[in-house]
């Protein structure tokens, strides 16, 4: 997926009203940002850059938007102008509107940027915020721009949490319980470009985005984007998320993917490019959607509401069908008629409930209090997600993070060093990153206090 520059990404949201601009402070300028300097509150601006345009209007500003790109496709959008393309558009147009700031993306022709600025218009080129930090920056930035210096970055940074708080509430959906565990599934995200299958690897927005649906990214741990066929093959993702019908064809027709399970049982749902780039309404929306057909087995697109595939209503889930078998199979197994299959069957799923017991007997773990399911979990540097908050909660009670301040969801150089800290007091190897093994740890009864 190609990590075009754009200040930002976001989302798919309903035009508000002129209202809305109202914690503008005009006062506050002028305000300087990226060598740019910002005289007066723009009352009037164009926006080409599709990810921008979603930001501003998750930030409740879309009611300065008097033109937009082709690109600029949100529905809610569509009641301002077009002026063109993002790249090449109408520089009359542009004009005439009576804008004073444009939003473009880093594809806008040079050219095209001169004629602008010769008309007297700011030209505000985006860069893609891939960590939650720099996502932070660019709204912040954003509010600067449109609503002065300190009204602008507390506007920015307040819609920036409102964001994150959307999310972890979507997160905060899925049931936990042992026919659903959290952090059981595994996923990835599959993308065609240049003529080659892509996968969505880590440090990365998206799998940012893969994080709130509680599932493990299987190339979380890769940083090559293009695909190695037999590390999916050994993975064996649960679910598979795929950008367009390009994708999908290349998956089917290669002899190693058309195998996997995931595609085999039609566990697959398209999250085009658009949903897993744009980081306001959209963002919110796309993780929705993947909780909804992850957990609880609902498909939608992004503007039809989440509906139970019939053939998934009519099918019963994985982990009720191993249940069934735990209880039934021994039975037939032990009868005349029973397969060889369902004897195995048998033998397997008692010994699943035989290990799950004794687990659950000899149990010191208080994850369940904490709310916490640590699964294969584990989290690293500038993670911000509602695990990340639970860890540093968990940190806090044991005395390693001393101000309850920074326990904010965000993974940042306190955590890290508290981290480190417990690692050193617990006979773990000290690097400062939250591997599940230090998670186990954290969680247990058995963990050695600050001091």
């Amino acid at each position: 997926m190609k990590k075009i520059l754009s200040f930002l990404l976001a989302a798919a949201v309903t035009l508000t009203t002129a209202a809305a601009l109202s914690g503008c402070a005009s006062a506050e300028y002028p305000v300087e940002v990226a060598n740019i300097t910002i005289q007066n509150e723009p009352e009037n601006i164009v926006v080409l850059d599709a990810n921008s345009a979603d930001i501003i209007a998750y930030m409740g500003l879309d009611g300065k938007i008097v033109g937009r790109s082709d690109q600029v496709d949100q529905q809610g959008l569509a009641a301002a102008p077009s002026v063109g393309s993002a790249s090449n558009p109408n520089v009359t147009k542009i004009k005439e509107s009576k804008a004073t700031v444009v939003f473009a993306p880093e594809t806008l022709r040079d050219d095209t940027e001169e004629q602008l600025e010769e008309a007297g218009l700011t030209v505000i080129k985006m860069s893609f915020a891939e960590t939650p930090k720099q996502l932070m920056t660019t709204y912040k930035t954003i509010g600067k721009v449109l609503c002065g210096q300190n009204a602008g970055e507390k506007k920015g940074e307040e819609s920036y949490k409102k964001l994150i708080r959307d999310m972890e509430d979507i997160q905060s959906t899925i049931t936990v319980n042992d026919a659903n565990p959290v952090n059981s599934e595994t996923v990835c995200y599959l993308y065609y470009e240049n003529n080659n299958l892509k996968i969505m690897t880590q440090d990365t927005y998206g799998e940012m985005l893969l994080e709130y649906t509680n599932c493990v990214n299987v190339a979380g741990q890769i940083k090559e984007a293009t695909v190695d066929v037999q590390v999916l093959n050994q993975n064996k993702p649960n679910y598979i998320f795929y950008s367009d019908e390009q994708a999908l064809n290349y998956i089917k027709s290669e002899p190693v993917l058309s195998k996997l399970p995931a595609v085999r049982g039609g566990s697959m749902l398209q999250i085009t490019e658009n949903e897993m780039k744009r980081q306001g309404a959209t963002a919110v929306q796309t993780v929705k959607r993947m909780v909804d057909f992850v957990h609880k087995g609902k498909s939608s697109t992004p503007d039809e509401p989440a509906t139970k595939p019939a053939a998934k209503a009519a099918a019963k889930p994985a982990a009720q069908a191993a249940t069934q078998a735990a209880t039934t199979a021994p039975a037939k197994a032990s009868a005349k008629t029973a397969t060889a299959q369902q004897a195995t069957q048998a033998t397997q799923a008692t010994q699943a409930a035989t290990r799950a017991a004794a687990a659950q007997a000899t149990n010191t773990s208080v994850a369940a209090e904490y709310k916490i399911n640590l699964n294969n979990l584990s989290l690293k540097k500038d993670q911000e997600n509602a695990n990340v908050k639970i860890m540093q909660k968990r940190l806090y009670d044991l005395g390693y993070i001393t101000d309850a301040s920074n326990v904010t969801g965000y993974y940042g150089d306190v955590s890290a060093k508290a981290v480190q800290s417990f690692q050193q007091a617990n006979g773990i190897t000290a690097n400062g990153v939250a591997t599940h093994a230090t998670l186990v740890k954290l969680f247990d009864k058995t963990a050695k206090k600050a001091g």
